[in-house]
């Protein structure tokens, strides 16, 4: 009997139990209903349409499919007339330039836009892509932009086109291109470098007023960008030779004449043609400038770099870019005897000043590939003008001025810890000495700690530089980021800069590479304040 009292009293309590433990599970289910109800979910809002489509789309609290619903079906009451078109494509432009809109709803209104067929909405369009193509980052958007420029034929989008299709997209080769599909389409039967070169010429074909033809000196950044686009097409520039030695290129422009006056005095006084938009504007500055003193300083650089370059021989000259051409200058008028070298011999003084120095490498970041650093593992890859290169900013790191500036600079950037610090490496047209100029970065440029952003001051100074630089010194021991990055591999190659990178590695040690547009890179070993 005890032994069945004992064993009805568990089964009560195992039944309570249970009874708790099913109550539990359904008070939580019904949180869970009522937390999913009042505050959404992944599948849900609180927020409902409420009909008026515009209002709808509007609203960043509705889920993304029911603003899609809503764009579609304000699209539809336009076309059928019931609602008022210009108020309805503003909300949508709105919408297609504001980097807060979602992809899919951005897609959505641009495809709307684009396809309006009325007059005052095609012209509109067609504006509103010349204005968004040359940044548009977005693959697809430039995508649904130009499948409806093939359908308008809209052949004054073509310099939009053309500066869209000169931004490199990695992932996405030339040939199969959207711009380049949207050129031929435009311009059946004619030779895309043809039409590169006509958009040189007339970079505000299109441009429909003003304003649009003032915007961020818009005439200089399309011409740039033809004439970057043009050299990657033209990798040996034999037709971009032709195209300038040509009596048929004509133009009405002021800013392309001059500027075809600029490519050709290059070509005939130094055998260069620059590759990259920004090497054109360099190019220019050197050219021009609307301060008197610099003006001369460049006529006098000019003169003196073309006696240099008078004295190579051929071999020499091969793979020579305008970043050659000063070191080839100082060269000339200091170590006059490097220009008589041959290259085995430049290669040999490289060796013999290189051995026994320190070096440190760079470690690869999650995703980066491992580079070689080391002289020799680059030596068969470097032209004559390269090895140039690097014997003369040895020579400008080495110097006592140059390493007192770094140090002090290092230890700016060290205290900064909003953004890196960064110049240019030059030579002072007074005293002839070489020089670290640090141009500290503005405030809109202040990106990141371990990055730094060249200010257009910067740029505008460099015409006859040696280099840019920039410091890795966020920590006092950067000895892992001993280098330059990925970014920086993209900022020498769409510059057409040599560069430098110092990292701080101890209070007195400086780690220097340089590295080239073609993704040489080349330790040249610690370099220490005067006195240790």
């Amino acid at each position: 009997m005890p032994v069945l009292l004992a064993t009805r009293s568990a089964q009560g309590i195992h039944s309570r139990m249970t009874m708790q433990i099913h109550t539990r599970a359904l008070f939580v289910m019904l949180c869970c209903i009522f937390t999913l109800t009042q505050f959404g979910c992944s599948a849900g809002s609180k927020y409902k349409p409420t009909g008026n489509p515009i209002l709808d789309v509007r609203n960043p609290d509705l889920l993304e499919r029911d603003r899609v619903a809503a764009a579609e079906q304000a699209w539809s009451e336009v076309v059928a007339g019931v609602r008022i078109r210009e108020r309805t494509r503003q909300a949508f432009k709105n919408l297609a330039w504001s980097s807060a809109t979602s992809p899919q709803l951005r897609y959505t209104t641009l495809d709307l836009l684009m396809s309006d067929t009325s007059e005052e909405g095609d012209a509109d369009s067609a504006r509103m892509a010349r204005l968004i193509l040359p940044t548009e980052q977005d693959r697809q958007a430039v995508r649904i932009i130009l499948q409806h420029a093939i359908r308008a034929q809209w052949d004054g989008l073509m310099p939009a086109i053309v500066r869209s299709y000169a931004r490199v997209a990695p992932g996405y080769p030339d040939e199969e291109r959207m711009e380049r599909k949207a050129i031929e389409a435009l311009n059946p039967g004619q030779p895309i470098e043809a039409v590169v070169f006509g958009v040189f010429l007339d970079p505000l074909k299109g441009a429909s007023n003003r304003e649009e033809r003032s915007i961020l000196r818009v005439a200089d950044r399309t011409r740039d960008d033809a004439w970057g686009l043009l050299a990657r097409l033209d990798k040996d520039g034999s037709q971009r030779v032709r195209l300038l030695e040509s009596q048929t290129n004509i133009s009405n422009d002021l800013g392309t004449k001059q500027t075809l006056d600029d490519l050709r005095a290059c070509w005939y006084d130094f055998g260069v043609l620059p590759d990259q938009a920004m090497e054109l504007a360099w190019l220019r500055q050197l050219r021009r400038s609307d301060d008197d003193k610099t003006a001369r300083n460049n006529t006098l650089w000019w003169e003196q770099s073309r006696t240099a370059i008078s004295r190579l021989r051929d071999n020499q000259r091969q793979g020579i870019s305008l970043r050659h051409i000063e070191p080839t200058r100082w060269a000339n008028q200091h170590k006059s005897e490097w220009l008589s070298a041959s290259k085995a011999e430049l290669t040999q003084e490289i060796a013999s000043r290189l051995s026994g120095r320190t070096f440190i490498k760079r470690k690869a970041a999650k995703g980066e590939p491992t580079h070689n650093e080391r002289f020799e593992q680059w030596e068969s890859q470097l032209n004559w003008a390269d090895l140039i290169t690097i014997l003369v900013m040895d020579e400008a790191i080495q110097s006592p001025e140059v390493i007192e500036k770094l140090y002090v600079q290092r230890r700016l950037d060290h205290k900064d810890r909003k953004t890196e610090y960064g110049g240019i490496l030059d030579v002072d047209p007074t005293t002839g000495l070489h020089r670290a100029v640090l141009f500290r970065p503005r405030a809109r440029d202040r990106v990141s700690d371990e990055r730094f952003v060249a200010s257009e001051d910067m740029i505008r100074f460099s015409d006859r530089a040696l280099a840019h630089y920039h410091f890795h010194a966020n920590e006092r021991n950067n000895e892992k980021y001993a280098g330059p990055s990925r970014a920086d591999y993209i900022n020498a190659e769409t510059s057409g800069r040599t560069s430098l990178v110092f990292t701080s590695i101890k209070e007195d040690e400086l780690n220097v590479d340089l590295y080239q547009p073609n993704g040489v890179v080349i330790d040249l070993g610690i370099i220490r304040p005067i006195g240790y």
